[in-house]
């Protein structure tokens, strides 16, 4: 779980450099909504992530 979810995360980050990159050549706002989602889902997915490993410490023990 914990690897689909690092794959997940590094695309997420990949996702955001190039929006980042595409609205300063292009200054068009569909970029920065694009980057918006990709941060809220990045920050989803690190939420996932954190309660997953205190889960995992909690029930492991």
């Amino acid at each position: 779980m914990f690897a689909v979810l690092r794959i997940l995360f590094v695309l997420a980050v990949v996702l955001a450099g190039w929006s980042v990159f595409r609205y300063l050549r292009t200054r068009d706002r569909y970029w920065l909504v694009f980057l918006c989602r990709v941060i809220a889902a990045t920050l989803a997915l690190l939420l996932l992530f954190f309660i997953g490993l205190v889960a995992e410490r909690i029930f492991w023990l």
